[in-house]
């Protein structure tokens, strides 16, 4: 025979046991809810002939002030991280002009200097690859003068090489 309290102590005891199983697999739910997710990444690049390009890139660019001078072609990707969904994404933008060697005292003269929070200036580099983004060794050819005028943006920087080309880094963070 059974003595009353022990089918008590017995049912308290699986009460415990299964509220402690319980609390065990809605802790792990909780942890796995708040592990860290990769962030969504995407990718836009202007793409089609040199004309559309240079379409394209110059209405992109003239947003926020006028050209200092006409684009003979133009190459734009922007990156993205984030879905905007928990927090702002963050946004880097590579840009590769050709202008008319001609014209660079024209883009020069409109340039303003660059801004103590980019300098130096460090080079990046696309996710991808890309063919008309500039490789280690142009980088260290460079003039260094300021984005924000032609992306918006304080962070970054616009490089003008000798024979014309014009590399625009820009990014939000």
């Amino acid at each position: 025979m059974h003595k009353p309290g022990f089918e008590f102590i017995r049912m308290q005891t699986n009460l415990m046991n299964l509220t402690r199983k319980t609390f065990g697999l809605l802790l792990i739910g909780l942890l796995g809810a708040c592990s860290p997710k990769k962030a969504a990444e995407s990718a836009e690049e202007v793409t089609g002939t040199q004309t559309e390009r240079v379409a394209i890139v110059s209405k992109i660019l003239s947003n926020h002030s006028l050209l200092p001078g006409p684009l003979v072609d133009g190459n734009f990707l922007q990156e993205k991280t984030g879905d905007g969904n928990m927090g702002p994404s963050d946004i880097a933008s590579f840009c590769a002009v050709k202008v008319d060697p001609a014209n660079l005292p024209a883009w020069r003269a409109a340039l303003k200097p660059l801004e103590s929070n980019n300098t130096p200036p460090k080079l990046v580099m696309p996710k991808k690859a890309q063919s008309w983004w500039l490789t280690a060794a142009e980088f260290g050819g460079l003039e260094f003068f300021s984005s924000k005028d032609l992306t918006g943006r304080v962070n970054g920087w616009l490089g003008v090489a000798p024979d014309g080309r014009i590399f625009i880094y820009s990014f939000t963070m």
